[in-house]
C-alpha cells in the first residue's frame, strides 16, 4: 500500500499549538435539543437531538491525540446532505445516527473499492471512517457529505425517500443524516460465515474516541448509535457480526473520562432519554 501522510484531527481542528488543558465539557447547562422544525415531508424522527459543541468535540479530540489518514473515496461514492426529498419537500440533512459496519474484504481490497469510479449507482459504496486491525483510521468521507453506507434503511419510522416512486431505487435510506464507520473484518470474517474472532482492543479504543467526539459535534445521544444489521430494510446485511458492545461500553467510558464527559450526561451510557 502507498504511504498515506497522517495528519492528527486536533490540528486540523483547533490549529497548530492550542493548547488543551481544560478538556471538559460544562454540563451544569447539559444541551439542549433543538426545538422540531415543523413541516419536515419526510424523516421527522431523524433530526438532531442534541445541540451540537464543536468547541468540545475539537477539545475532546486533542486531548485523545485523535489521527486519520486522509484517503479519500472517488466522488463517484458519495454525495451531499440533500435539503429536499424526491418532490421537493424539506428533510433533515444534519448527523444524527452514527452506524456500525464492518468490512467483510481485506483493508487494501476496500480501500481500492471506494477509491475506485463506480458510474452505476447500484455499484455506489463509502463510509465516513475505516478503522483497520491497529486502529489507524482513514478517512474517506468528510462528515458534511453524504456516505453510501446503508442503502434501503431506516431508523424505527424514520427514512428519506430521494429518488421518485417510479424509480426502482425509491426505497428510503438514513444516509441523509447518518454518520458511517466500519471496522477491519479478521481474516477469519471475510466469507458469510454468522460469527468470527472479532474486533482487536485498538479498534474498540479508537472506535469509542471517534464515536464520542462525533457525538459532541453533532449532538448525537448515545441511543443514536446503531448498526448496519439494526438500519438495514432489505434483511441481508449482519455486520458488524461478533461485534461486542460491553467492550464498546469500557472504552467509550475511558474515553469520556479521558475528556471529562460524564456518564450520568446527555451523551453518556446512563443519559435518560429526552423527550
Amino acid at each position: 500500500m502507498p504511504a498515506f501522510p497522517v495528519r492528527p484531527v486536533a490540528a486540523v481542528l483547533l490549529g497548530m499549538g492550542l493548547g488543551v488543558a481544560a478538556v471538559v465539557v460544562a454540563e451544569r447547562e447539559p444541551p439542549i435539543a433543538p426545538e422540531p422544525k415543523p413541516g419536515w415531508a419526510q424523516g421527522a424522527g431523524l433530526q438532531p437531538l442534541l445541540r451540537p459543541n464543536p468547541q468540545a468535540a475539537s477539545l475532546c479530540a486533542a486531548k485523545l491525540a485523535v489521527r486519520e489518514r486522509p484517503t479519500p473515496a472517488d466522488p463517484t461514492n458519495f454525495g451531499e446532505r440533500r435539503p429536499t426529498d424526491a418532490e421537493g419537500g424539506l428533510v433533515p440533512n444534519q448527523p444524527s445516527v452514527i452506524v456500525l459496519h464492518e468490512t467483510v474484504m481485506s483493508l487494501g481490497d476496500t480501500l481500492r473499492f471506494f477509491q475506485t469510479p463506480h458510474p452505476r449507482d447500484a455499484d455506489q459504496a463509502s463510509y465516513h471512517l475505516l478503522l483497520d486491525r491497529r486502529g489507524m483510521a482513514y478517512r474517506l468521507v468528510p462528515d458534511a457529505k453524504r456516505a453510501f453506507g446503508s442503502g434501503w434503511s431506516a431508523w424505527g419510522d424514520g427514512s428519506i425517500r430521494h429518488r421518485p416512486l417510479s424509480s426502482p431505487l425509491a426505497g428510503g435510506s438514513i444516509n441523509n443524516v447518518a454518520l458511517h464507520l466500519s471496522l477491519e473484518s479478521p481474516a477469519d470474517g471475510r466469507g458469510d460465515d454468522d460469527a468470527h474472532s472479532g474486533y482487536s482492543r485498538a479498534q474498540y479504543e479508537r472506535l469509542a474516541e471517534h464515536v464520542l467526539i462525533w457525538q459532541l459535534r453533532w449532538g448525537i445521544p448515545m441511543r443514536r448509535i446503531t448498526t448496519h444489521a439494526v438500519v438495514d430494510r432489505s434483511h441481508s446485511r449482519r455486520d458488524p457480526r461478533s461485534f461486542r458492545w460491553e467492550k464498546f461500553d469500557r472504552a467509550w467510558l475511558q474515553a469520556a473520562s479521558s475528556c471529562g464527559i460524564s456518564a450520568e450526561g446527555p451523551y453518556g451510557l446512563d443519559a435518560m432519554p429526552q423527550v
